[in-house]
């Protein structure tokens, strides 16, 4: 990260925005209040605050250069005032009967509510918003790292601010951007700082590369002859009228879709009752990638999908434009949208939420297969053949392998932090069974066993002693996956088993099968009975449930000589089905009877 490079132009960057936000002159007490905030990387929770208030350029530009390595910086986008204390002497604070001048409408855009987008510039973000409020005009627009800030420069309102609030929350709510940024205390990050906050959640102080500089993308505020400050009596009419359109369009009440009396179980329920009962405003853009992308998977053309959506919009409550729903079709379709998969497998919190709540687990053919994370072609879980000895089937058990199999798939989820045994715990739970797959206390024997054998590696955590808090990971030799020797299978697998649809017996004959024909082995009831130890008839029920539950597809063949064998489709409940009828990432497998 080159910091120092246009070091004077992004200077003159953090002036511009200082002088959009703040007056030329300050009255005597009035300050900006400004704040440099660390947060723990072992918990986020955990804070270290610096606060001061300055009322002059200089000071500001001080305060963001020095703490902006370590903290990250954020101004409050009122000037603030001192309020007289209980104890008769005068305090600042950041609450809102301090505040004092606001210059601004702000408006904040997350990029991951917004996936489709184009995040490398803001005009998709403008083009929403004019769509939305064409009259409105955008005087400036910061990049915070992880999302676009727009500002509408007001007159200045003194003292009482409730109406240019109200008026940001309305304006926010109207073009869908984040309601909680429209805080009647609102902070904001300044040019020139850096947002230390990883994908993951987590803060990173150490390594700069992968910080992201706040940089001004664009201020016209007193640039050129015609630069006028809205009144904000003219913004509330603008407001009034967008909401007089979305008035005129026809709001349905939600009508629920009675889907129990379809001929089989649909994949991805979720998204088809989406569709059939159409999504809320807010939810709107999060369904609309996931029907388009559902449709994409089962074979629609797409002047089908764009007359499908269209269908899908007039239920959304209220519906969006047709030209915006047409161009965010088209983005759908275009680009790869990552926010697919169960509710089990959505990091974040809130759309996580909104799947789960329609979830219907009985009547959806995805996660009868134990679709809970989206595996693309190729990604897998992952055990290492080092693992898969016959001596180690033959004693280890299937709850051990599912352990071993956890670790692999949510080994990169949990960030600096790590993945914890109650994040296990976590993962081993089933909604279907109400309870964890593997009780407390054979889980922990279970793991001080697996460690004892260099499976697994247990790290105590320094500021607390709760098993529950040990770091736990993959030995170095079961993480080595450069010799290529390791066996890939659908993550679907392990969470049959945690839902208790197979046994541990059948996850092991399930792990062999994969181990045996992946080194070119016979795969004969006589050989998989000998590599497991198992009789051969209970092979055979393994087999036969793991077919039952949707794990691998039986059908009868006969080889050159005409002797009967059985042949076997090891299937992803996410496979997307091909012109030709074949599945594209399906492994077929010959299992002698």
């Amino acid at each position: 990260m080159d910091e120092n490079t246009n070091g004077n132009k992004n200077i003159q960057y953090l002036y511009e925005y200082y002088n959009m936000l703040y007056p030329k002159k300050f009255k005597e007490k009035e300050r900006i209040r400004l704040l440099a905030i660390h947060k723990d990387a072992a918990n986020s929770e955990k804070t270290t605050t610096i606060t001061r208030y300055v009322n002059n350029f200089s000071d500001y530009k001080d305060f963001i250069l020095k703490y902006r390595y370590q903290y990250d910086i954020y101004n409050q986008l009122a000037t603030v005032k001192p309020v007289k204390q209980k104890d008769g002497c005068e305090a600042y604070s950041g609450g809102m009967g301090n505040q004092r001048l606001r210059k601004v409408l702000f408006l904040d855009f997350d990029l991951k509510d917004y996936p489709c987008y184009d995040t490398s510039s803001a005009a998709d973000f403008s083009n929403m918003i004019k769509e939305k409020i064409p009259n409105l005009f955008l005087h400036a627009c910061t990049m915070s790292g992880h999302g676009f800030h727009f500002y509408i420069s007001v007159e200045p309102l003194v003292k009482n601010l409730t109406e240019i609030i109200e008026a940001n929350k309305k304006l926010a709510s109207i073009i869908g951007a984040d309601i909680k940024a429209a805080s009647p205390t609102q902070i904001d990050r300044p040019p020139c700082s850096y947002n230390h906050k990883q994908p993951d959640g987590t803060y990173d102080y150490e390594n700069s590369e992968k910080w992201k500089i706040v940089t001004l993308v664009n201020c016209v505020y007193e640039k050129g002859e015609l630069f006028k400050a809205y009144n904000l009596d003219y913004i509330e009419q603008l407001i009034k009228n967008a909401c007089r359109k979305d008035e005129g369009q026809q709001i349905l009440k939600k009508q629920e879709w009675d889907y129990t009396g379809l001929n089989e179980y649909k994949k991805f329920l979720c998204n088809w009752r989406m569709f059939h009962e159409g999504a809320d405003k807010g939810q709107r853009n999060f369904w609309h990638g996931r029907i388009v992308k559902t449709l994409q998977s089962e074979g629609y053309q797409p002047s089908k999908i764009y007359s499908m959506c269209k269908d899908w919009n007039s239920r959304c409550r209220p519906p969006k434009s047709e030209a915006e729903i047409e161009a965010d079709t088209k983005r759908f379709m275009e680009t790869d949208y990552k926010l697919l998969g169960c509710y089990q497998s959505i990091l974040d919190t809130t759309h996580r939420e909104w799947v789960k709540t329609i979830c219907d687990k009985a009547e959806c053919s995805t996660y009868h297969n134990g679709a809970v994370i989206s595996i693309e072609k190729g990604n897998g879980a992952k055990i290492h053949n080092s693992a898969l000895k016959n001596r180690d089937l033959q004693t280890m058990t299937g709850d051990d392998y599912l352990i071993l199999t956890l670790l692999d798939v949510y080994k990169s989820s949990y960030g600096r932090r790590g993945f914890r045994i109650r994040n296990l715990k976590e993962r081993l739970y089933s909604d279907i069974q109400k309870k964890q797959a593997i009780n407390d206390r054979t889980l922990k024997n279970k793991l001080l066993h697996l460690q004892e054998k260099n499976w697994i590696v247990l790290t105590h955590d320094k500021k607390t002693a709760k098993f529950d808090e040990y770091k736990i990971t993959l030995s170095r030799r079961l993480k080595d996956f450069k010799d290529g020797k390791y066996i890939q299978f659908y993550f679907s697998i392990a969470n049959c088993l945690i839902n208790g649809l197979i046994t541990q017996r059948d996850y092991l004959v399930y792990l062999i099968l994969i181990r045996n024909l992946s080194e070119g082995k016979s795969v004969s009831y006589e050989q998989l009975s000998d590599d497991l130890g198992i009789d051969k008839s209970n092979i055979g029920k393994s087999i036969k449930n793991l077919e039952r539950q949707r794990c691998i597809v039986l059908m009868k063949d006969y080889n050159e000589k005409g002797r009967e064998f059985n042949k076997y489709h090891v299937i992803n409940p996410d496979t997307v089905q091909l012109n030709d009828g074949e599945s594209s990432n399906k492994l077929v497998l010959k299992l002698l009877a």
